[in-house]
């Protein structure tokens, strides 16, 4: 063959149909996403779970509270390993927690045994969020706002999608469905060129972390008390110790600027209206994925029809998400938030009022939707006020988020026996507090 005959043959084959892989938006997105299963999917099978663990309501609300413990300290430990060691070893410390909890959800006998699997899963989905969101917060700045855009789009179809999935998990075995964000697993070879190894490890404060998980744990457990309406002695002396190892915690911060808690990053005017925007939106995402089902049962609905009824939640949630992020590349990203967060508490009041299949869809699509934008544009809040890396300040945000996530389940299940759906107009004051705070925010 000639030298101008193989140029021939070169040029004929088409450029376009080399093979693309997926760009760092959807890949990353892929690898959080399974984490949110962990809340939809689960709550769908908690009808089932009560019946064979035998278990009333207000108990079964650990089954929420005790993945939004466990998602929120594994992210702010993840995000702080993840600046000082580098996201490989951290994606590994993932597989390992995660398949753990899925065996141990998969043989647990009793409550008690299933929270502990939860636990498990949730500190390994909170390693990998945490990890997604320092990967994306490291790429190039031209890239980061397609790739934000990508990445919200992908979580909302993960959080509507969720419900069904946990349908088609539970007619095969509600244990299933507890244990599906194991699924990220599958995502870490696609995400693995992006991770960022490092050579040499500096030391972690450990007690610092230590004290970060007692605080989060504590605060959880005084709202999981009070809802199941426990003795005023038990409540007290959770509040007590919780705010006791928030004190230490405090003191150590400031006299050690550098250690697991960055004290810069607390004392942040940002930092704590971002904090309480995130808390608020997932509090009222939360509390509609608690209620969602206690509400469609009673109309007579199956597991596998609220899975249906919520599904499309996915293209209008993913529609949302992608417009809010081209909106805020025009707009301040407050604005955005706050109109998706006053979206939300305004579906939640409809909701209160008309808590049949309309309202109560209404309600969680709205709740996929903003939860995406909130945790889109607050990564991308982060990376204006932190210096790379800046993993620890976001596990710290993610850590916030989904403290308020677990409180929002509390609340709800509290509120639900004397209130029933009432209890939404309630929980709609969250999500309108969270839009105040996005509100302030200033770049």
């Amino acid at each position: 063959m000639t030298r101008r005959t193989t140029m021939l043959a070169e040029e004929a084959v088409p450029r376009n149909k080399v093979p693309i892989a997926p760009g760092p938006g959807w890949r990353l997105g892929v690898l959080y996403g399974p984490a949110v299963y962990g809340v939809s999917a689960a709550a769908v099978a908690l009808p089932d779970a009560a019946r064979h663990l035998h278990a009333s309501g207000p108990a079964l609300a650990w089954i929420l509270t005790a993945y939004a413990v466990g998602i929120g300290v594994g992210a702010v430990t993840a995000g702080r390993i993840t600046d000082l060691w580098g996201s490989r070893p951290v994606m590994l410390i993932a597989v390992t927690l995660l398949t753990a909890g899925a065996l141990a959800c998969a043989v647990a006998p009793n409550l008690a045994a299933v929270v502990t699997g939860r636990i498990l899963l949730a500190v390994g989905s909170g390693a990998v969020q945490a990890t997604a969101l320092a990967m994306a917060a490291h790429l190039p700045a031209s890239q980061r706002p397609a790739a934000l855009a990508r990445f919200g789009a992908c979580l909302a179809v993960f959080s509507a999608t969720a419900p069904l999935s946990g349908a088609v998990a539970v007619a095969w075995s509600w244990r299933v469905a507890l244990a599906l964000p194991v699924l990220s697993i599958a995502a870490i070879p696609l995400c693995w060129p992006l991770t960022t190894p490092r050579r040499h490890r500096e030391p972690l404060d450990w007690l610092g972390a230590g004290l970060l998980a007692v605080v989060a744990a504590g605060l959880l457990l005084t709202a999981q008390t009070a809802a199941q309406h426990t003795s005023a002695v038990t409540i007290t002396a959770a509040a007590a110790a919780t705010a006791a190892a928030g004190l230490i915690l405090a003191i150590r911060s400031r006299r050690h600027p550098g250690g697991f808690v960055l004290d810069g990053v607390l004392s942040a005017a940002w930092f704590r209206r971002a904090a309480l925007a995130g808390a608020g939106v997932y509090a009222g995402l939360f509390a509609i994925l608690y209620a969602a089902p206690h509400l469609l049962t009673k109309l007579g609905y199956g597991t596998t029809h609220i899975g249906l009824l919520l599904l499309p939640g996915a293209a209008v949630g993913a529609a949302l998400a992608r417009g809010a992020a081209a909106a805020a590349r025009r707009l301040p990203a407050r604005y955005v938030m706050s109109a998706a967060s006053l979206l939300f508490a305004a579906t939640l009041c409809y909701a209160a009022i008309d808590p049949g299949p309309i309202g109560v869809t209404a309600a969680a699509t709205a709740a996929f939707a903003a939860s995406a934008i909130a945790q889109m544009l607050l990564t991308a809040e982060a990376t204006k006020h932190v210096p790379l890396p800046c993993g620890g300040a976001i596990g710290l945000l993610t850590l916030a988020t989904f403290v308020g996530g677990g409180g929002g389940t509390a609340l709800c299940a509290a509120l639900w026996q004397p209130w029933g759906a009432a209890a939404l107009a309630l929980i709609a004051l969250l999500p309108a507090a969270a839009a105040a705070a996005a509100w302030q925010l200033r770049s």
